[in-house]
């Protein structure tokens, strides 16, 4: 199992890190996202942002997670993140 579990992350890397078609590209562009190195991280990266400003909690969570900002208070609907710095 531990195996198949390298072999899966290896693969996902090797998939995250392919750079993007230059209409993928320019779609992100189109969006206003600036771009210096289009991969498919990049792009999901992006798609994780635009799912965050339009309100999905599990979105905003998960980009508190990846930057090392797991404080969230969520109350009356409202979501605020809490800054540790």
């Amino acid at each position: 199992m531990a195996e198949n579990k390298k072999i899966f992350a290896s693969a996902l890397k090797k998939l995250l890190n392919e750079k993007l078609s230059e209409a993928e590209e320019q779609s992100l562009k189109d969006e206003g996202f600036s771009i210096k190195n289009p991969t498919r991280k990049v792009a999901v990266m992006a798609a994780l942002y635009k799912k965050a400003v339009s309100g999905d909690l599990s979105a905003i969570k998960e980009l508190c997670s990846i930057l090392n900002e797991d404080t969230v208070a969520v109350s009356g609907g409202e979501v605020t993140i809490i800054d540790d710095i």
